[in-house]
């Protein structure tokens, strides 16, 4: 089964902060996690859901 949660080009390669896997709206971005989840406690979000956006055609498995 194939469940896709960020499906904007922009954020290929980079590790992006939504709220829960309801919420998949990108609260931050970034290329580190770090760096990503500074941005998102920045913004409000105490426990960020933190995910890596493969390049195209790069398969991750979790």
């Amino acid at each position: 089964m194939e469940q896709v949660l960020i499906k904007e080009k922009k954020y290929q390669g980079q590790y992006v902060a939504v709220k829960n896997m309801e919420d998949t709206k990108v609260i931050a971005s970034g290329r580190t996690l770090k760096i990503t989840f500074q941005k998102a406690v920045k913004k409000g979000l105490e426990n960020p859901l933190l995910i890596y956006v493969p390049e195209k055609d790069t398969v991750h498995i979790y």
